[in-house]
């Protein structure tokens, strides 16, 4: 849309609101991955939901009334992965700290606890956090090679891009590994939005090698079929040379935060013999996955989904999430957090809970 017209739309909320649900409503079923089983499984729900939300857009008087009419009928295709946003907020909260600089509150950090325990507090798996968390591990080694229970807690965080966590995974697996692949959509839409994706990408060369090879399936591919990221639905990936002086014990804390990157990262250190996942179940967001900016007639942005976890037919976890091996009750507040570190950390070192 020009941007004349964008800004004409802004001035009138409810003209801008039924806009960009119409452009939702269109766009969902073409080029979203999760959108035709979802179709299949609560059409009529969804159906009621945008009669609802035409309703409820007419009546939006400001930006606040029609984020909550588009947050509402998102959550009828399903809670969770689906977003819209505003481009002005976004750029207004990075003014305040660089993604992964100083001062910036979702960084990773490290702590001894204990003579045999440390914690690593890893708020993002976002690719801006790659770097300070390559540096977290190589800073940190000879603490964490000298301590033999690990609390890794990953409470709050709502995932990002698998390179990130990627220099934990000699520490906490020994060898190869089983990840279920995804298959992506095949559209004009999700085909430009994933040539786009790796330039707004804090690592681009690590980016441009995982898409380049997808984008050249797709491009090959029918419209409205599905191709693999991969060669097989099923891989076993090797994570390199173990450490030798790995930890005895790791507890992974989690709780329902815990979404997307965050997910496929329980999935993969679940499968190593010396991880517990601890806390809550996971959110239950990555089944439908790599989710992509689309822009909308106001300048509004929806997030959807371009692929789908070849796990997803037998194992479920989009609304479900992954259970912990270990259910821990939330905590009330920050204090209760932190005393759930501790808790933790007298388990890995006495194997009690009281």
């Amino acid at each position: 849309m020009p941007l004349h017209a964008a800004s004409a739309l802004a001035d009138m909320p409810a003209a801008a609101c039924r806009a960009d649900l119409e452009e939702i409503a269109a766009f969902m079923p073409v080029n979203d991955a999760g959108a035709q089983d979802h179709l299949a499984s609560h059409g009529d729900r969804i159906e009621r939901a945008l009669r609802k939300a035409r309703e409820d857009a007419a009546r939006a008087g400001d930006d606040a009334a029609c984020d909550a009419v588009l947050d509402a009928y998102l959550a009828a295709w399903r809670p969770g992965h689906l977003s819209v946003s505003h481009l002005a907020a976004t750029g207004s909260a990075a003014a305040q700290f660089k993604p992964g600089g100083a001062g910036d509150p979702r960084l990773p950090s490290f702590k001894v606890l204990g003579k045999d325990t440390v914690l690593l507090v890893i708020p993002s798996f976002k690719d801006s956090y790659a770097a300070a968390v390559r540096a977290l591990v190589k800073d940190n080694r000879a603490q964490l090679a000298s301590h033999r229970n690990w609390i890794v807690d990953l409470r709050d965080n709502g995932g990002g891009a698998d390179p990130t966590y990627a220099p934990l995974l000699p520490w906490l697996l020994d060898g190869d590994y089983p990840t279920h692949r995804a298959e992506f959509l095949v559209t004009p839409a999700n085909i430009k939005a994933q040539e786009e994706i790796c330039q707004r990408s804090a690592e681009q060369q690590a980016c441009s090698e995982m898409i380049a090879p997808i984008v050249n399936k797709m491009r090959a591919a029918p419209n409205g079929s599905m191709v693999l990221g991969g060669e097989a639905r099923i891989t076993f990936d090797d994570i390199g040379k173990p450490e030798p002086k790995a930890p005895a014990k790791v507890a992974v804390l989690v709780d329902r935060d815990c979404g997307s990157t965050c997910e496929q990262f329980l999935l993969t250190v679940r499968t190593g013999y010396r991880v517990k996942l601890v806390g809550r179940p996971s959110a239950g967001v990555i089944d439908v996955a790599n989710m992509r900016p689309h822009p909308l007639p106001s300048g509004r942005v929806l997030k959807y989904g371009t692929s789908r976890s070849t796990r997803a037919s037998d194992m479920r976890i989009d609304t479900i999430g992954i259970p912990p091996d270990i259910l821990l009750p939330r905590p009330l507040d920050e204090a209760g957090k932190a005393q759930e570190v501790a808790r933790v950390a007298r388990w890995l070192e006495t194997g009690s809970w009281k």
